[in-house]
């Protein structure tokens, strides 16, 4: 691009404008021939299978699946050669709704809320078009180093001990993971202290699905650990009398994600909020949300380093995003990129190359693109009660609508924990039994085979 197109775009302050600009007045501040030669042509979409680390690998393969595992990076092609990257996690979409910004510029796609993946590729392009780094596309940038956390899956408490020693030892502050019922929040984050640095902090997703009676007296127990830093969506969003008492009584700070942020903003019901897989559009208005209330929040979209850079860029313009951002680039051990994204002291630098500042290696994504897919080997889930009561269930992580952290305790005798008062602090840890070929694992899986097993202590055996 000339220099004189490019000073005349700054005159006309798009930079500034750009999250709330028309598409009537993007078409008069752009020349005609700028918009062409960003015309997209083509969208590529690759999925990969990057490995996870040795580490935990096994157990986020059987907690999610491999769903978590892929990802789906995207190749945006211009009229002038010019190419643009994204990506999003999971699949590749079997109707691909990527197709849709084909003819377009991506002069059109500033303020986009429809696809974050593609929202990172167009302002890849307009960034290395205008020699320009994306954040100036987005704002006037207020930091240049952004808090992120890392993300994990509920663990046994000696997994989770292990996971804050792994991601702590690679630069990261916080740790997030969603809570479970299969599991002991309490347990879990004792382990968690006994070997976490200091500072270091742990983030609890309550999964929005409780009550008050439930939760309350699980919160009082972990205010009792230095190591607990947050807790996101402990009720359902519509209990608003519920986050109130919460707020009232609880001494960590309180995040709403799945619920109206603007509502529990301005009627005190939080003290900040997620914004997650926001397309870059709907981030600028949470963002502006954010500032007129004077109440921090954070991202969270998931991805490698594509991802990592784009979040970053937006990250650098919010002025309220100053909480711990998720974007779970941590989770394998290699990605598609040139460049790295290293965590130094709980923060990623906000890169400053035109563009997104990450640039792809054909060879790793041809690589990882035909890695072959991990499959599930047989296991048991195996839920050990303090009392003896042990229960035995199969599970298949990549089955439609299947996540074991909405699990119950599955027909289980006795009083059965219904949806909505789910106990985080039951008596309880689970693993996953693998013992292939021995006399008891043998046994239970033929008796799992048409439902959960459950045995007493007498009769406990793997």
């Amino acid at each position: 691009m000339s220099s004189l197109f490019r000073r005349e775009f700054l005159a006309s302050g798009a930079l500034g404008l750009a999250g709330l600009a028309a598409p009537g007045w993007l078409r008069s501040a752009l020349s005609a021939n700028a918009r062409e030669e960003l015309k997209i042509t083509d969208i590529q979409a690759h999925e990969v299978c990057p490995p996870f680390h040795d580490y935990n690998a096994r157990w986020l393969f059987r907690y999610h699946g491999l769903g978590i595992q892929l990802r789906t990076i995207y190749v945006v092609k211009t009229q002038s050669g010019l190419e643009g990257i994204g990506e999003s996690w999971g699949r590749l979409p079997e109707n691909d709704p990527s197709s849709r910004y084909i003819g377009s510029s991506a002069f059109d796609w500033i303020g986009d809320t429809r696809n974050l993946a593609i929202n990172m590729a167009v302002y890849d392009l307009m960034g290395k078009y205008l020699g320009l780094p994306c954040w100036k596309l987005i704002g006037p940038r207020v930091r240049t180093w952004v808090p992120v956390a890392a993300w994990t899956a509920s663990q046994p408490p000696e997994g989770m001990a292990e996971e804050a020693v792994n991601v702590a030892g690679r630069g990261f502050h916080w740790l997030k993971y969603h809570v479970d019922v299969i599991q002991n929040v309490v347990d879990q984050t004792e382990a968690i202290q006994k070997v976490a640095p200091p500072g270091f902090k742990v983030h609890y997703d309550f999964n929005a699905d409780s009550n008050v009676e439930a939760v309350e007296p699980v919160l009082k127990e972990l205010e009792k650990f230095s190591v607990a830093g947050r807790i996101e969506d402990p009720l359902r969003a519509v209990d608003h009398d519920g986050y109130r008492i919460l707020r009232e009584g609880c001494s960590l700070p309180i995040l709403i994600h799945h619920g109206p942020a603007d509502y529990f903003m301005r009627h005190g019901l939080c003290d900040g909020f997620m914004a997650g897989h926001a397309p870059v559009g709907h981030a600028a208005k949470l963002a502006g949300m954010a500032e007129s209330a004077n109440t921090p929040f954070m991202l969270q979209q998931c991805g490698g380093n594509i991802n990592q850079a784009f979040l970053a860029h937006e990250a650098a313009v919010f002025k309220m995003a100053i909480l711990d951002h998720v974007s779970l680039c941590h989770l394998w051990k290699e990605d598609v990129t040139v460049e790295t994204m290293p965590v130094v002291n709980g923060s990623v630098q906000v890169l400053g190359k035109p563009g997104l500042g990450v640039t792809l290696d054909r060879d790793k994504l041809r690589r990882l693109s035909q890695a072959p897919r991990p499959r599930q080997d047989r296991f048991l889930v195996r839920m050990r009660y303090r009392n003896g009561f042990r229960v035995y269930f199969r599970f298949d992580p990549d089955a439609p609508g299947s996540n074991l952290r909405f699990l119950n305790p599955p027909d289980v005798p006795g009083p059965r924990l219904q949806r909505g008062t789910s106990g985080y602090a039951n008596p309880v840890v689970t693993d996953f039994w693998d013992e292939e070929g021995s006399q008891d694992f043998e046994r239970l899986w033929r008796e799992t085979e048409s439902g959960p097993v459950w045995k007493s202590e007498r009769e406990s055996t793997g």
